[in-house]
Order: structure tokens, then sequence, then C-alpha cells
């Protein structure tokens, strides 16, 4: 199994000094190869300390275990593949322009997901990877709504609180989606538009 993207968006990562990079990038690339001829739960720390070159000390110094580990890997890489280039006001781009931006991004993430669903199905049944994944969706969210504000299509509500419940939301939806066996993204897709919030723009989506 092949990294599927970069953990974060350029946009996205936040500095980080070098050698705690090095190291995040081998336990990146250790986990993504051993999940290529094993299930998660039967990934230990010591096999990923072994095939990273790290130490169990540095692993344990900020992960409590490979669950851990693989939800904040796994929930950068959906939050990577939801970034659009949009700035806060929608600026330069057409309402349709945005919403095809949106649809795009989503249309990734099912992609990526139903590809790697023995992982993220593992993952979602831990009771613990839905909070992790809505709380990195939530800040594009949070951007989303900003950008629609700029069009005057928000109304008046707590954008935080509504971000971070669309984050939830959307958590569950792809949680729904990599249970199944259905392999049709474009018609998964369509189905968002009867969840969406009655004044969010459905520019860019395929219709039911």
């Amino acid at each position: 199994m092949a990294a599927p993207v970069p953990s974060l968006p350029p946009d996205a990562a936040p500095a980080v000094e070098p050698r705690i990079a090095r190291t995040r990038c081998a336990l990146e690339t250790g986990l993504w190869e051993l999940l290529r001829d094993h299930d998660l739960a039967d990934i230990s720390v010591s096999a990923l300390c072994r095939k990273a070159g790290v130490h169990r000390t540095t692993f344990y110094g900020h992960h409590r275990n490979i669950i851990d580990f693989a939800a904040s890997v796994y929930a950068n890489v959906v939050n990577g593949l939801g970034a659009v280039d949009v700035d806060q006001r929608g600026t330069g781009k057409t309402q349709l322009e945005v919403g095809v931006l949106y649809a795009d991004a989503l249309r990734r993430i099912l992609e990526h997901t139903f590809a790697e669903r023995r992982v993220y199905r593992a993952l979602f049944q831990t009771g613990t990877f839905h909070a992790v994944l809505a709380d990195g969706l939530r800040p594009r969210f949070l951007l989303a709504l900003y950008a629609w504000q700029g069009y005057g299509l928000v109304p008046d509500l707590d954008c935080e609180v509504a971000a971070a419940f669309l984050g939830g939301a959307y958590a569950s939806w792809i949680a729904q989606w990599v249970s199944g066996e259905d392999d049709d993204v474009e018609a998964w897709l369509a189905s968002l538009t009867s969840l969406l919030p009655g004044w969010w723009p459905r520019d860019g989506f395929p219709q039911p």
C-alpha cells in the first residue's frame, strides 16, 4: 500500500522540527507498508517501529497506540484531499467554480476512502476515529462557510458551531460509504445534495 497522499496540504502543514518530521514520515511509510499485508488490528507498535527504524520510546512520546497513530495519519489524508484553492471570501472565483472545487474535493475523498476501505472500516470501528476525522474536517467547513458568506448565502448562524456540526455529519457520511460495497462515487456524491442545508449551494454536484 503506497502512501496515498501527503499527510497535510502545503497550506495547512504546520512548521515542524526537521527531525520530528523525518520520524513522522518514517512511521507513516512503515504503517502503509505493513498495511499491504496485515490488518490494522494485527500491527504492533514494535513491528511498526522496526519497519520505520524508530525507537519505541520515540513513538510513545507522541502516540498512545497504533490506533491513535493510524487515526491521526488517515484523518490527515482525508483533510489533505479536502483542500480547496479558495480564500475566506471566495474572491476571484464564481460561485459555480467554488462549488466545483468542493465537489471535486469530496469526490477525491470518496475515491480514496473506498480504495482503502479495509483500513477505514477498522478505524471507524474503534469508536475514536469518527471524532478525530470530524475535528480534522471542521476547519475545512469553516473555510467553506466563510467563502459562502462572501456570496451572501449563509444565514445568520454561528459558523464555528455549524462547521463542527458539518464535520461530524460528513464523518458519519464517509463511515456509511466505507461500510458498504457500493462503488458508485457519483451516486453517493449526488446523495449528499439531499442532506445539505437548504441554503448550501449544489453547484458542481452530480444530480441524484
